[in-house]
């Protein structure tokens, strides 16, 4: 079946007396290491380990023995977790925690994953469920294994516009899943979206709608924005061509951006995938400030987008050393010292078989 892209593109007073700090109420875990039976570090973890609102994603060798292993946990002040994480246990399939906060008030039940699947070559997009809190939509895949799994690769900037309060549904999100795809397929809509109020505030007046492989961090949503997109996990293949579906009709609605209305502008849509090396890296990932201009990449594959009102193919190989010519969209951010001519890094057989490289697929 043939498959589709969619692409649109405290202030404190001072009281009359001194009050005890009162206790944390967030439940979160905000790091975490595989340790093996001994208590050791364990080798068999590809990459970084991915943590989510309610989600924590290892990838990992097939050669680890799931069945014998602990986690070394950092949580938010003074929560606690239970079972206990550090003791030995079988994950060889999903094993659930529960976080509560230092006030007790609030709880989160964390699901980790230790993924021994490679990243699948073919997505389909048919797969989505609501997020905890059921505002929005989640998007994973499915690999069969002993078992049916779901990937949670997928990652989106829905976490972050629910922070602006003006999704009253999933439907009104930016990434959202939609029914009319290629042959009764389904495809994954990315829409700008206005921040209202919110955006104002800040002066972020508007979201894109944003789909790619790696993860989220709410955290940085607001003050680093950039530093919030996560693009890659591990893979350990060469990549050469890169291909799909799409459409992609320019937005019509005008937004404010720091109160100067930007008229006769069009929003531009972008699909690209990049290899890199994740030695060196900040968290062993690039992001959305150097994603396309970072010296570790290793091959780039990106897409000229059309405006077009119909699904058209795409395919595009993989470019591996010398570096083309790139139209750049206004919003990549370029070095001035980079010219453009110069030569990604040399493939490696022998680090993409040690699963130190990452794939990074953005639309």
């Amino acid at each position: 079946m043939k498959k589709c892209f969619l692409y649109l593109l405290m202030v404190g007073g001072l009281g009359a007396c001194i009050q005890s700090e009162p206790l944390n109420a967030e439940a979160d875990i905000t790091a975490c290491k595989i340790l093996n039976a001994k208590g050791l570090p364990e080798t068999n973890i590809k990459g970084n380990i991915i943590i989510n609102n309610a989600q924590v994603l290892a990838q990992a060798n097939p050669k680890i023995d799931l069945t014998n292993l602990a986690l070394q946990v950092t949580l938010t002040e003074g929560a606690s977790i239970s079972p206990d994480p550090s003791k030995v246990m079988d994950y060889s399939q999903t094993r659930k925690f529960t976080v509560t906060s230092q006030d007790g008030n609030w709880h989160k039940e964390y699901s980790v994953i230790i993924d021994t699947f490679d990243l699948p070559f073919q997505y389909d997009f048919e797969h989505y469920e609501l997020n905890e809190t059921g505002k929005y939509q989640v998007f994973f895949e499915e690999t069969q294994g002993t078992a049916l799994f779901k990937q949670y690769i997928w990652a989106s900037g829905n976490s972050g516009f629910a922070l602006t309060g003006v999704g009253r549904n999933p439907q009104e999100y930016p990434t959202v899943s939609i029914e009319n795809g290629i042959d009764g397929s389904r495809a994954i809509k990315l829409e700008t979206k206005s921040t209202g109020q919110f955006g104002e505030t800040v002066k972020m007046p508007i979201a894109a709608g944003n789909l790619f492989l790696g993860s989220f961090d709410v955290n940085n949503a607001v003050q680093k924005p950039l530093k919030a997109t996560l693009f890659g996990l591990p893979f350990g293949k060469k990549p050469l061509k890169f291909k799909g579906y799409y459409k992609y009709v320019p937005g019509t609605q005008s937004f404010k951006a720091n109160t100067v209305t930007i008229s006769r502008q069009e929003d531009e849509g972008d699909i690209y995938a990049v290899l890199y090396e994740a030695a060196g890296l900040d968290g062993k990932v690039l992001d959305g400030n150097n994603v396309l201009t970072s010296k570790n990449i290793v091959a780039l594959a990106r897409v000229e987008v059309e405006k077009t009102d119909r699904y058209i193919e795409f395919e595009t190989s993989f470019q591996y050393g010398e570096r083309k010519e790139i139209s750049w969209p206004q919003f990549i951010y370029r070095d001035p010292s980079d010219d453009g001519t110069g030569k990604y890094l040399r493939f490696s057989e022998e680090k993409m078989k040690n699963y130190e490289y990452n794939l990074a697929v953005v639309f």
